[in-house]
C-alpha cells in the first residue's frame, strides 16, 4: 500500500535533508547589468543614429564587467557566464563604433531602418495604438 507524501522509512531521509546546510546562492546584479548593457551596445552599434547610445552602453557594460568579475569570484554568487558574454558584446560594439569613427562603413543596419519602421507601423495598426 502506497502512502502519498511520505517516503518509506521516511524519518531517516527527512532528517538528512533537514540537517544539510542550505547555502543561499544569488545571481550578481552587476553581471546581469554587464550582459544587458552589452546587449544594448551590440544591438545599437550597427545604426548611425544611435551611435552615441551604443558608445555609452559599451562603456557602462565595461564598468559593470569589472564589478561583476569581482562579485562572481565569491563562492555563492552566480553569473560567471554573464560577465564574459557582456565583455565580448561590449568590446565588439566598441570596436564597431571605433571603426565607424575611423572612417569605415560599419552602419550596416541603416539599410534596414525603413523595413523596421514598416514593421512597427503594422504592429501599431494591429494593436490599435493610434
Amino acid at each position: 500500500m502506497a502512502t502519498l507524501g511520505a517516503a518509506p522509512g521516511g524519518d531517516g531521509l527527512n532528517r538528512l535533508f533537514e540537517a544539510s546546510p542550505d547555502r543561499e546562492v544569488r545571481t550578481s546584479a552587476a553581471a546581469e547589468m554587464a550582459f544587458l548593457a552589452g546587449l544594448v551596445a551590440a544591438f545599437t552599434a550597427p545604426f548611425t543614429a544611435v551611435r552615441a547610445l551604443s558608445l555609452i552602453a559599451g562603456v557602462i557594460a565595461l564598468a559593470f564587467v569589472l564589478v561583476g568579475m569581482a562579485a562572481t569570484s565569491r563562492p555563492h554568487v552566480a553569473g560567471r557566464a554573464l560577465v564574459p558574454a557582456g565583455l565580448m558584446l561590449a568590446l565588439a560594439s566598441l570596436v564597431m563604433i571605433g571603426m565607424g569613427y575611423a572612417g569605415y562603413d560599419t552602419a550596416f543596419g541603416d539599410a534596414a531602418v525603413p523595413t523596421l519602421s514598416g514593421w512597427l507601423a503594422d504592429l501599431q495598426s494591429w494593436l490599435h495604438l493610434a
